[in-house]
């Protein structure tokens, strides 16, 4: 479902109506005869579609697993054509091998293909994958070319909103429905790339993988160990397949660009062996699923079949703080800092993640606040130490010692949404309205919703209860926002008025 809502979103963007583009916000994307979307549009395409993914619950909102695509993800950017590019890499809690890009550098990876990758490689080479889609534009050409076939996306959306909302038995049966009735076209019409896309997001994705200092086969082993599985029973192929259809030629080509190699062999990081041991809990978001996965682990320890017994003691941890059991989260954590042997700001966090679970009085409690402070300090570029940091600290009843922190960090900059909803967060709890919504306000621009931004600075202004200075600041930053929205309004009026003389000439 969740791949499904992404085209249909996509579609819908592409050529919503005049009367829904205003609800929503949309960018203009120009002239429809255009080959071609501007890289300011396709980012703020990109923005808007985000705004939805992010509202669904398979959007896997976890710092540690954030932090680590990003760090992957930027170290495979700086080594790809477009190092200038402003790339974001998010996870969709998924058990189907895929990955996708979407508009503006925005990459998504599901679970269920990190946990599939053998090797660090493997999930760096389809990523490069990815970055190849992105840096060679191919997203924005494809979109620019297709506005015209998203009618049937539109009528498949609408009918879903209207089933959806109507209520009774048998709506989500008809939403249902009308999304999967057109699902096999959308796919093919807007997530699928042609050959020679594809072809072109390999060589240079190859390039970038061997670039950055890793296997240069992972590309090649991997895709060819989805086609090789599945070469029979085509319709069970993964969703990665579906959407990037794999080709002998492909297959070949990717292998005479290894064989002219000489074998890099490069050991997984401690990162990516913690990542899927924590992914391995947190995909399941049942109780039986954080059971099953501890039992796993447990599993490994005693039939010693893990190949990291660091990442299965870590994987106990999370677990069994899941299941409210921090006695064992902390014994677990502990075993794993301390067979360590490099500096990880992920472990170092669930020990401190579980000395705050276990605590039982102010004192312990205090001391646990004190650890984290010590981790952030230790780790001042890790968003997970900052941010355990400062959730610690609104958990004891410290904002106003949390807002300074916060402004004082390093590892969270203020061009991040994830700053301003933080700083929100506390001002809310201190009841200072005005700077509650000013902050929110701020979040919702840098996610690019500026008609969100300006319904907080309204907000914030009836509050009025600011200094002098921050009244006067939210009263600039609403009439620029303002002017914002008016500007992409008007745009879309023009667009659409010129619309029906371009289609009669």
């Amino acid at each position: 479902m969740f791949r499904t809502f992404v085209v249909l979103v996509v579609a819908f963007v592409l050529n919503a109506p005049p009367a829904f583009s205003q609800a929503i916000d949309l960018p203009s994307l120009g002239d429809a005869g255009s080959e071609e979307l501007s890289p300011a549009t396709e980012r703020r395409l990109g923005e808007q579609i985000m705004l939805e993914v992010r509202r669904e619950p398979d959007y896997l909102a976890d710092t540690e697993t954030t932090e680590y695509l990003n760090h992957l993800g930027y170290e495979l950017v700086s080594f790809s054509p477009s190092r200038s590019l402003d790339f974001v890499f998010f996870a969709i809690r998924d058990p189907m091998l895929n990955a996708f890009a979407l508009p503006g550098g925005f990459i998504g990876v599901h679970t269920g293909l990190i946990l599939a990758a053998q090797n660090e490689s493997e999930l760096a080479g389809v990523m490069s994958h990815e970055i190849g889609h992105v840096t060679q534009r191919h997203i924005a050409r494809m979109l620019a070319k297709q506005r015209e076939s998203a009618a049937l996306a539109i009528g498949a959306l609408l009918l879903a909103l209207l089933a959806s909302r109507a209520g009774g038995s048998s709506s989500g049966d008809v939403a249902q429905a009308a999304i999967i009735g057109t699902q096999a076209a959308l796919i093919q019409q807007q997530l699928n790339f042609s050959r020679e896309a594809e072809r072109e997001a390999d060589r240079v994705g190859f390039q970038t993988l061997t670039d950055a200092g890793y296997d240069s086969r992972g590309m090649e082993s991997f895709f060819g160990r989805l086609q090789s599985g599945t070469r029979i029973y085509e319709s069970a192929a993964p969703a990665y397949l579906r959407t990037h259809p794999m080709t002998v030629e492909r297959i070949s080509d990717m292998q005479n660009r290894t064989r002219n190699l000489r074998i890099k062999q490069r050991p997984d990081s401690l990162a990516f062996q913690l990542i899927r041991a924590r992914l391995r809990v947190l995909q399941e978001p049942t109780t039986q699923g954080w059971r099953d996965a501890l039992e796993y682990f447990n599993g490994q320890l005693k039939n010693q079949t893990t190949s990291s017994e660091i990442a299965a003691r870590y994987g106990i941890a999370v677990a069994a703080l899941k299941l409210n059991q921090p006695d064992l989260s902390v014994q677990a954590a502990q075993t794993a800092r301390r067979l360590s042997p490099a500096p990880s700001a992920i472990l170092d966090k669930i020990v401190a993640e579980a000395r705050f679970a276990i605590a039982r009085d102010d004192s312990e409690r205090a001391a646990a606040v004190k650890l984290s402070g010590e981790v952030a300090a230790r780790f001042p570029l890790s968003s997970l130490a900052t941010s355990h940091y400062l959730d610690v600290l609104n958990k004891t009843g410290q904002h106003e010692a949390a807002i300074v922190f916060l402004r004082q960090q390093q590892a969270i900059q203020r061009s991040q949404p994830a700053y301003h909803a933080l700083l929100g967060r506390s001002y809310a709890a201190l009841n200072r309205q005005s700077l509650q919504h000013q902050s929110i306000a701020e979040m919702y621009a840098l996610l690019g919703a500026p008609q969100a931004a300006v319904n907080q600075l309204e907000l914030a202004r009836r509050a009025n209860d600011g200094d002098f200075y921050t009244m006067s600041e939210i009263d600039a930053r609403l009439r620029e926002l303002q002017a914002e929205v008016k500007r992409d309004r008007d745009n879309i009026r023009e667009a659409s008025r010129r619309e029906p003389d371009e289609r009669r000439r």
